[in-house]
Protein backbone atom coordinates (compact mmCIF):
# COMPACT_ATOMS: atom_id res chain seq x y z
CA UNK A 1 0.00 0.00 0.00
CA UNK A 2 2.88 2.81 0.57
CA UNK A 3 6.18 2.71 0.72
CA UNK A 4 8.49 3.84 3.47
CA UNK A 5 11.88 5.05 2.49
CA UNK A 6 14.74 6.67 4.90
CA UNK A 7 15.14 10.68 3.86
CA UNK A 8 17.47 13.11 4.71
CA UNK A 9 16.51 16.86 5.28
CA UNK A 10 19.24 19.21 4.44
CA UNK A 11 19.42 22.89 5.19
CA UNK A 12 21.57 25.63 5.19
CA UNK A 13 24.99 25.58 7.23
CA UNK A 14 25.51 22.21 7.36
CA UNK A 15 22.00 21.18 8.68
CA UNK A 16 20.85 17.40 8.27
CA UNK A 17 18.00 15.80 9.79
CA UNK A 18 16.63 11.98 8.95
CA UNK A 19 13.27 11.10 8.40
CA UNK A 20 10.80 8.91 7.37
CA UNK A 21 8.97 9.52 4.10
CA UNK A 22 5.67 7.54 3.63
CA UNK A 23 4.04 7.40 -0.03
CA UNK A 24 0.92 5.65 -1.16
CA UNK A 25 1.99 3.18 -3.93
CA UNK A 26 1.46 4.36 -7.35
CA UNK A 27 -1.24 1.08 -8.22
CA UNK A 28 -2.88 2.38 -5.11
CA UNK A 29 -2.72 6.25 -5.26
CA UNK A 30 -6.05 6.35 -7.82
CA UNK A 31 -8.12 4.41 -5.17
CA UNK A 32 -9.83 6.81 -2.88
CA UNK A 33 -10.08 4.45 -0.29
CA UNK A 34 -6.46 4.30 0.24
CA UNK A 35 -6.25 8.06 -0.04
CA UNK A 36 -8.61 8.29 2.36
CA UNK A 37 -7.06 6.42 4.73
CA UNK A 38 -3.97 7.76 4.21
CA UNK A 39 -5.22 11.21 4.93
CA UNK A 40 -7.56 10.40 7.88
CA UNK A 41 -3.80 8.86 8.82
CA UNK A 42 -2.36 12.66 8.42
CA UNK A 43 -5.31 14.27 10.08
CA UNK A 44 -5.24 12.30 13.20
CA UNK A 45 -1.70 12.03 13.70
CA UNK A 46 -1.05 15.94 13.04
CA UNK A 47 -3.04 16.73 16.36
CA UNK A 48 -0.84 14.30 18.67
CA UNK A 49 2.43 15.05 20.16
CA UNK A 50 3.35 12.70 22.76
CA UNK A 51 6.54 11.18 23.14
CA UNK A 52 5.25 7.58 22.88
CA UNK A 53 3.45 8.38 19.49
CA UNK A 54 5.55 8.66 16.14
CA UNK A 55 5.20 12.15 15.13
CA UNK A 56 4.00 13.33 11.76
CA UNK A 57 5.45 16.35 10.38
CA UNK A 58 4.19 16.81 7.18
CA UNK A 59 1.35 15.60 5.01
CA UNK A 60 1.25 16.73 0.90
CA UNK A 61 0.88 15.82 -2.86
CA UNK A 62 3.68 15.46 -4.97
CA UNK A 63 2.58 14.24 -9.15
CA UNK A 64 -0.81 13.72 -7.81
CA UNK A 65 0.66 11.15 -4.92
CA UNK A 66 0.36 11.78 -0.92
CA UNK A 67 2.97 11.55 1.29
CA UNK A 68 3.87 12.16 5.13
CA UNK A 69 7.20 13.13 5.99
CA UNK A 70 7.18 10.96 10.09
CA UNK A 71 9.73 11.07 12.69
CA UNK A 72 12.89 8.54 12.09
CA UNK A 73 12.78 5.88 14.73
CA UNK A 74 16.64 3.64 14.42
CA UNK A 75 15.11 0.59 15.99
CA UNK A 76 12.32 -2.37 15.38
CA UNK A 77 8.93 -3.02 15.38
CA UNK A 78 7.50 -5.14 17.85
CA UNK A 79 6.62 -7.98 16.17
CA UNK A 80 10.51 -8.59 14.93
CA UNK A 81 11.90 -8.22 18.10
CA UNK A 82 9.66 -11.54 19.20
CA UNK A 83 10.63 -12.81 16.06
CA UNK A 84 14.36 -12.63 16.59
CA UNK A 85 14.28 -13.24 20.50
CA UNK A 86 12.62 -16.69 19.27
CA UNK A 87 15.24 -17.22 16.61
CA UNK A 88 17.73 -16.57 18.87
CA UNK A 89 16.48 -18.20 21.69
CA UNK A 90 16.30 -15.25 23.78
CA UNK A 91 12.77 -15.34 25.67
CA UNK A 92 11.10 -12.11 26.52
CA UNK A 93 8.95 -12.60 29.32
CA UNK A 94 6.68 -11.38 31.79
CA UNK A 95 8.88 -8.07 32.50
CA UNK A 96 9.85 -7.38 29.31
CA UNK A 97 5.45 -6.95 28.74
CA UNK A 98 5.49 -4.38 31.54
CA UNK A 99 8.57 -2.28 30.19
CA UNK A 100 6.36 -2.13 26.79
CA UNK A 101 3.05 -2.01 28.14
CA UNK A 102 3.85 1.05 30.26
CA UNK A 103 4.68 2.91 27.45
CA UNK A 104 2.11 1.68 25.00
CA UNK A 105 -0.41 3.03 28.54
CA UNK A 106 0.83 6.45 28.15
CA UNK A 107 0.45 6.64 24.56
CA UNK A 108 -3.62 5.44 24.62
CA UNK A 109 -4.25 7.48 27.86
CA UNK A 110 -3.21 10.73 25.79
CA UNK A 111 -5.00 9.62 22.56
CA UNK A 112 -7.89 8.33 24.18
CA UNK A 113 -8.60 11.82 26.61
CA UNK A 114 -7.61 13.98 23.60
CA UNK A 115 -10.12 16.91 22.14
CA UNK A 116 -10.81 18.98 19.36
CA UNK A 117 -10.29 22.70 19.72
CA UNK A 118 -13.66 23.74 20.11
CA UNK A 119 -13.30 21.27 23.28
CA UNK A 120 -15.17 18.65 21.67
CA UNK A 121 -13.92 14.62 22.36
CA UNK A 122 -12.24 13.52 19.66
CA UNK A 123 -13.42 9.79 21.30
CA UNK A 124 -9.91 8.35 19.07
CA UNK A 125 -10.25 4.84 18.79
CA UNK A 126 -6.60 3.34 17.06
CA UNK A 127 -8.39 0.12 16.33
CA UNK A 128 -4.85 -1.21 14.98
CA UNK A 129 -2.92 -1.81 18.71
CA UNK A 130 -1.18 -4.88 16.66
CA UNK A 131 3.32 -5.77 17.19
CA UNK A 132 3.60 -4.48 13.75
CA UNK A 133 2.39 -1.12 14.67
CA UNK A 134 4.85 -0.89 17.86
CA UNK A 135 8.19 0.51 17.25
CA UNK A 136 11.09 -0.07 20.00
CA UNK A 137 14.35 2.34 19.60
CA UNK A 138 17.66 1.03 19.99
CA UNK A 139 17.52 3.61 23.00
CA UNK A 140 14.49 1.29 24.39
CA UNK A 141 12.00 3.82 23.69
CA UNK A 142 8.03 2.44 22.59
CA UNK A 143 5.99 4.27 20.27
CA UNK A 144 3.02 3.38 18.81
CA UNK A 145 2.25 4.14 15.27
CA UNK A 146 0.39 3.97 12.16
CA UNK A 147 -3.37 5.78 12.56
CA UNK A 148 -4.98 4.57 9.37
CA UNK A 149 -7.59 3.04 10.28
CA UNK A 150 -8.23 5.22 13.24
CA UNK A 151 -11.77 6.25 14.54
CA UNK A 152 -12.56 9.61 15.51
CA UNK A 153 -15.21 12.30 16.00
CA UNK A 154 -13.13 13.72 12.31
CA UNK A 155 -12.77 10.68 10.53
CA UNK A 156 -14.93 8.46 8.40
CA UNK A 157 -15.98 4.83 9.10
CA UNK A 158 -17.34 2.72 6.47
CA UNK A 159 -20.69 1.03 8.43
CA UNK A 160 -20.28 -3.12 8.33
CA UNK A 161 -16.88 -3.20 7.51
CA UNK A 162 -14.11 -4.38 10.06
CA UNK A 163 -10.46 -2.68 10.25
CA UNK A 164 -7.74 -3.76 12.03
CA UNK A 165 -6.41 -7.59 12.19
CA UNK A 166 -8.53 -10.24 13.21
CA UNK A 167 -6.24 -11.82 16.12
CA UNK A 168 -5.74 -8.62 17.92
CA UNK A 169 -9.52 -7.50 17.62
CA UNK A 170 -11.36 -7.17 20.48
CA UNK A 171 -14.68 -9.53 20.45
CA UNK A 172 -17.16 -5.98 19.48
CA UNK A 173 -14.80 -5.10 16.88
CA UNK A 174 -14.73 -8.24 14.91
CA UNK A 175 -18.71 -8.43 15.57
CA UNK A 176 -19.06 -5.18 14.28
CA UNK A 177 -20.35 -3.34 17.47
CA UNK A 178 -19.68 0.08 18.44
CA UNK A 179 -16.47 0.21 19.76
CA UNK A 180 -14.64 2.81 21.90
CA UNK A 181 -11.24 2.96 23.67
CA UNK A 182 -11.51 -0.06 26.02
CA UNK A 183 -11.05 -1.82 22.42
CA UNK A 184 -7.54 -0.81 22.47
CA UNK A 185 -7.18 -1.94 25.45
CA UNK A 186 -8.19 -5.50 24.47
CA UNK A 187 -5.50 -5.46 21.96
CA UNK A 188 -3.23 -4.51 23.81
CA UNK A 189 -4.17 -6.91 26.29
CA UNK A 190 -3.65 -9.35 23.21
CA UNK A 191 -0.08 -7.67 22.42
CA UNK A 192 1.52 -7.49 26.05
CA UNK A 193 0.03 -11.26 26.60
CA UNK A 194 1.80 -12.87 23.96
CA UNK A 195 4.86 -11.27 24.61
CA UNK A 196 4.85 -12.20 28.12
CA UNK A 197 3.95 -16.13 27.64
CA UNK A 198 5.71 -16.31 23.92
CA UNK A 199 1.86 -18.20 23.09
CA UNK A 200 -0.18 -16.93 20.05
CA UNK A 201 -3.71 -16.29 21.98
CA UNK A 202 -6.11 -16.67 19.33
CA UNK A 203 -4.61 -16.99 16.11
CA UNK A 204 -6.57 -20.15 14.13
CA UNK A 205 -5.29 -22.14 11.73
CA UNK A 206 -8.12 -20.46 9.82
CA UNK A 207 -9.38 -16.83 9.23
CA UNK A 208 -12.90 -18.40 10.62
CA UNK A 209 -11.17 -20.31 13.69
CA UNK A 210 -9.32 -17.04 14.61
CA UNK A 211 -13.02 -14.76 14.04
CA UNK A 212 -14.66 -17.75 16.26
CA UNK A 213 -11.60 -17.56 19.18
CA UNK A 214 -11.35 -13.90 19.48
CA UNK A 215 -15.63 -13.88 19.36
CA UNK A 216 -14.84 -15.97 22.42
CA UNK A 217 -12.11 -14.97 24.12
CA UNK A 218 -11.26 -17.69 25.88
CA UNK A 219 -7.73 -16.78 27.62
CA UNK A 220 -6.11 -19.63 29.43
CA UNK A 221 -4.19 -17.52 32.67
CA UNK A 222 -0.15 -16.92 31.65
CA UNK A 223 0.68 -18.69 35.04
CA UNK A 224 -0.64 -21.90 32.81
CA UNK A 225 1.75 -21.09 29.89
CA UNK A 226 4.79 -19.42 31.96
CA UNK A 227 4.63 -20.59 35.19
CA UNK A 228 6.88 -17.66 36.34
CA UNK A 229 4.33 -15.02 35.22
CA UNK A 230 3.49 -13.39 38.75
CA UNK A 231 0.07 -13.03 40.21
CA UNK A 232 -0.61 -10.38 39.92
CA UNK A 233 0.65 -9.52 36.30
CA UNK A 234 -1.78 -12.76 35.54
CA UNK A 235 -4.36 -10.39 37.25
CA UNK A 236 -3.58 -7.45 34.88
CA UNK A 237 -3.83 -9.12 31.68
CA UNK A 238 -6.47 -11.48 33.01
CA UNK A 239 -8.94 -7.70 33.20
CA UNK A 240 -7.63 -6.41 30.08
CA UNK A 241 -8.55 -9.56 28.44
CA UNK A 242 -11.82 -9.59 29.66
CA UNK A 243 -14.60 -10.42 26.87
CA UNK A 244 -17.25 -7.76 28.11
CA UNK A 245 -15.65 -4.06 28.13
CA UNK A 246 -17.60 -3.07 31.67
CA UNK A 247 -15.37 -5.59 32.90
CA UNK A 248 -11.90 -4.62 31.75
CA UNK A 249 -9.89 -1.76 32.29
CA UNK A 250 -12.08 1.45 32.36
CA UNK A 251 -9.11 3.90 31.10
CA UNK A 252 -5.30 3.23 29.48
CA UNK A 253 -4.79 5.48 32.24
CA UNK A 254 -6.21 2.78 34.86
CA UNK A 255 -4.08 0.30 33.11
CA UNK A 256 -0.70 2.35 33.65
CA UNK A 257 -1.22 2.49 37.35
CA UNK A 258 -1.39 -0.85 37.81
CA UNK A 259 1.84 -1.47 35.75
CA UNK A 260 3.47 1.03 37.14
CA UNK A 261 2.61 -0.25 40.62
CA UNK A 262 3.59 -3.96 39.47
CA UNK A 263 6.58 -2.31 38.04
CA UNK A 264 7.73 -0.24 41.13
CA UNK A 265 7.04 -3.05 44.05
CA UNK A 266 10.12 -5.11 42.78
CA UNK A 267 7.99 -8.22 41.95
CA UNK A 268 9.66 -8.75 38.35
CA UNK A 269 12.65 -10.82 37.47
CA UNK A 270 15.61 -9.53 38.50
CA UNK A 271 17.66 -11.60 35.96
CA UNK A 272 15.09 -9.67 33.13
CA UNK A 273 17.34 -7.66 30.32
CA UNK A 274 16.04 -4.28 29.99
CA UNK A 275 14.46 -3.32 26.52
CA UNK A 276 17.23 -0.80 25.67
CA UNK A 277 19.60 -4.08 26.03
CA UNK A 278 17.44 -6.41 24.25
CA UNK A 279 17.09 -4.30 21.15
CA UNK A 280 20.95 -3.88 20.68
CA UNK A 281 21.16 -7.57 21.48
CA UNK A 282 19.07 -9.13 18.70
CA UNK A 283 19.58 -6.12 16.35
CA UNK A 284 23.69 -5.62 16.35
CA UNK A 285 24.59 -2.70 14.68
CA UNK A 286 26.29 -4.65 12.13
CA UNK A 287 23.92 -6.94 11.45
CA UNK A 288 21.50 -3.94 9.54
CA UNK A 289 20.74 -5.55 5.52
CA UNK A 290 20.48 -3.54 3.49
CA UNK A 291 17.59 -2.76 1.19
CA UNK A 292 17.61 -1.72 -2.51
CA UNK A 293 18.15 2.18 -2.82
CA UNK A 294 15.05 4.00 -3.58
CA UNK A 295 16.35 7.83 -5.81
CA UNK A 296 14.39 10.83 -5.45
CA UNK A 297 13.49 13.60 -3.92
CA UNK A 298 11.05 15.90 -2.67
CA UNK A 299 10.62 19.57 -1.52
CA UNK A 300 9.69 20.46 1.45
CA UNK A 301 9.46 24.30 2.30
CA UNK A 302 12.60 25.70 1.47
CA UNK A 303 14.32 22.70 2.47
CA UNK A 304 15.08 19.49 0.19
CA UNK A 305 14.15 15.96 1.49
CA UNK A 306 16.30 13.61 -0.13
CA UNK A 307 15.27 9.98 -0.55
CA UNK A 308 18.81 9.20 -0.36
CA UNK A 309 18.92 5.97 1.66
CA UNK A 310 17.05 2.26 0.66
CA UNK A 311 13.34 2.14 1.03
CA UNK A 312 10.60 -0.42 0.82
CA UNK A 313 7.39 -1.23 -0.06
CA UNK A 314 5.04 -1.96 2.91
CA UNK A 315 1.47 -2.52 3.19
CA UNK A 316 0.95 -0.37 6.54
CA UNK A 317 -2.14 -2.50 6.93
CA UNK A 318 -0.03 -5.80 7.37
CA UNK A 319 1.50 -7.45 10.08
CA UNK A 320 2.74 -10.32 9.36
CA UNK A 321 3.24 -11.43 12.64
CA UNK A 322 -0.43 -12.85 12.13
CA UNK A 323 -0.31 -13.17 8.50
CA UNK A 324 -3.00 -10.59 8.69
CA UNK A 325 -3.95 -7.38 7.31
CA UNK A 326 -6.43 -5.31 7.84
CA UNK A 327 -9.67 -7.02 6.44
CA UNK A 328 -11.47 -4.62 4.34
CA UNK A 329 -8.10 -4.43 2.37
CA UNK A 330 -5.60 -7.60 2.34
CA UNK A 331 -5.46 -11.28 4.09
CA UNK A 332 -1.61 -11.89 4.09
CA UNK A 333 0.10 -15.19 4.65
CA UNK A 334 3.79 -15.79 5.16
CA UNK A 335 5.24 -19.03 3.32
CA UNK A 336 7.97 -19.53 5.48
CA UNK A 337 7.32 -19.12 9.46
CA UNK A 338 10.42 -19.91 10.22
CA UNK A 339 12.75 -17.77 7.79
CA UNK A 340 14.50 -14.79 9.81
CA UNK A 341 14.55 -11.12 8.30
CA UNK A 342 17.62 -10.40 9.26
CA UNK A 343 21.20 -11.89 10.65
CA UNK A 344 20.83 -13.96 14.09
CA UNK A 345 24.36 -13.22 15.59
CA UNK A 346 26.10 -16.21 15.26
CA UNK A 347 26.79 -16.66 19.18
CA UNK A 348 22.95 -17.51 19.62
CA UNK A 349 21.33 -20.71 19.10
CA UNK A 350 18.34 -20.74 16.97
CA UNK A 351 16.61 -23.01 18.83
CA UNK A 352 13.34 -21.75 21.31
CA UNK A 353 14.08 -22.61 25.13
CA UNK A 354 11.47 -25.58 26.34
CA UNK A 355 10.14 -22.11 28.37
CA UNK A 356 9.22 -20.28 25.04
CA UNK A 357 6.79 -22.71 24.29
CA UNK A 358 2.90 -23.35 25.12
CA UNK A 359 1.11 -26.18 27.40
CA UNK A 360 0.46 -28.31 24.38
CA UNK A 361 4.20 -28.59 22.84
CA UNK A 362 3.84 -25.62 19.87
CA UNK A 363 6.87 -23.32 19.16
CA UNK A 364 5.81 -19.78 19.37
CA UNK A 365 4.63 -18.42 16.35
CA UNK A 366 6.60 -17.10 13.73
CA UNK A 367 5.77 -12.82 13.61
CA UNK A 368 6.78 -11.08 10.64
CA UNK A 369 5.66 -6.89 10.28
CA UNK A 370 6.51 -3.85 9.16
CA UNK A 371 8.48 -0.83 10.23
CA UNK A 372 10.29 2.08 9.77
CA UNK A 373 13.54 0.66 9.79
CA UNK A 374 15.68 -2.50 8.57
CA UNK A 375 12.97 -4.63 7.03
CA UNK A 376 15.40 -5.91 3.89
CA UNK A 377 13.70 -6.28 0.80
CA UNK A 378 14.37 -9.97 0.33
CA UNK A 379 11.59 -10.95 2.51
CA UNK A 380 8.75 -11.19 0.09
CA UNK A 381 5.22 -11.93 1.90
CA UNK A 382 2.72 -13.60 -0.91
CA UNK A 383 -0.52 -11.22 -0.71
CA UNK A 384 -3.88 -13.11 -2.29
CA UNK A 385 -5.82 -9.67 -2.24
CA UNK A 386 -9.80 -9.70 -1.55
CA UNK A 387 -12.25 -7.60 -3.22
CA UNK A 388 -12.36 -4.63 -1.41
CA UNK A 389 -15.04 -3.20 0.91
CA UNK A 390 -15.19 -6.71 2.12
CA UNK A 391 -17.67 -6.71 4.80
CA UNK A 392 -18.44 -8.49 8.05
CA UNK A 393 -20.62 -11.05 6.43
CA UNK A 394 -17.71 -12.55 4.78
CA UNK A 395 -16.02 -13.68 8.29
CA UNK A 396 -19.35 -13.60 9.41
CA UNK A 397 -19.94 -16.62 6.50
CA UNK A 398 -16.85 -18.11 6.85
CA UNK A 399 -17.72 -18.48 11.02
CA UNK A 400 -20.63 -20.15 10.60
CA UNK A 401 -19.23 -22.73 8.52
CA UNK A 402 -16.53 -23.23 10.90
CA UNK A 403 -19.21 -23.57 14.06
CA UNK A 404 -21.51 -25.96 11.74
CA UNK A 405 -18.60 -27.99 11.31
CA UNK A 406 -17.55 -27.84 15.20
CA UNK A 407 -21.56 -28.92 15.62
CA UNK A 408 -21.69 -31.54 13.60
CA UNK A 409 -18.75 -33.29 14.72
CA UNK A 410 -19.56 -33.09 18.28
CA UNK A 411 -22.57 -34.85 17.82
CA UNK A 412 -20.95 -37.53 15.68
CA UNK A 413 -18.68 -38.17 18.78
CA UNK A 414 -20.64 -38.17 21.28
Amino acid sequence: MARVSLATLEGPAGFSKRYVVKRILPEFARNPQFARMFANEARVAAMLDHPNIVRVFEFDRENGTYYLVMEYVDGASLDQIVRAARKGGVPLGPDFAVEVGLPLARALAYAHALKLPDGRPLSLVHRDVSPGNVLVSRDGVVKLTDFGVVKSTITNTVAGAVKGKLSYMSPEQITVQNVDHRSDLFSLGVVLYEVATGLRLFRGDSLGATAVRVMRAVVPPPRSVMPETDPRLEAILMKLLERDPRARYQSASELYADLEGYRTSGAGDKRSIPVTDMVNLLFPSDSHIAMAHTPGSMVSGSASISVNTPGFDVDSSANAMDGEADVPLQFMHDDDPQRPVFPVPRDMTPTPPPSYRSTHGSTHASMYGSTHASMPPSVSVPVLTVEQGVSMKLILAVTLACLVGSLIFWFAVF
